[in-house]
């Protein structure tokens, strides 16, 4: 492209720009959720590892969120009620549990650090963009004659 870009291509730079801000809320927001995410099954993966060892029967407070918990009695440590996903949830040994979340971690994770590569390229093209446009307005600004004041 040459440094003197038409009307049509600012035209469609700007409208590019526009479009990728859009999606890099977007993916912001993602990360946000995804965040957030991790952060629960954090949570969950503590709770199960405390309450592992504790004896059936005994009361304990359960986090319910916001810094708030209702008081439990422990049928039966052993076994914890997973969601795994679409409103579902099943009851899993205290290990199997555990190993299902750290994996979702995992996968969560990795989908995180997608998520910022991403965001990271639409970061790249929204610099490359606006370089290009001041480029233009240089070579633009270079063309205009010198005016006797």
């Amino acid at each position: 492209m040459s440094e003197l870009l038409t009307q049509q291509q600012l035209a469609e730079l700007s409208e590019k720009h526009q479009v990728y801000q859009h999606q890099a809320e977007a993916i912001s927001q993602q990360i946000n959720m995804v965040k957030l995410t991790i952060k629960d099954v954090e949570t969950a993966l503590v709770t199960i590892t405390a309450l592992k060892d504790e004896t059936a029967g005994k009361e304990t407070l359960v986090p319910i969120g916001f810094g708030s918990f209702v008081k439990a009695t422990l049928p039966d440590p052993g076994k914890v009620v997973v969601g795994i996903g679409s409103g579902v949830s099943v009851e899993k040994k205290t290990d199997d549990a555990k190993a299902f979340l750290e994996n979702r971690k995992d996968e969560l994770t990795k989908y995180h650090d997608q998520l910022n590569n991403t965001i990271a390229k639409l970061a790249q093209e929204l610099q490359n963009i606006q370089k290009l446009v001041q480029k233009h307005q240089h070579a633009q600004q270079s063309q205009q004659p010198m005016r006797a004041q």
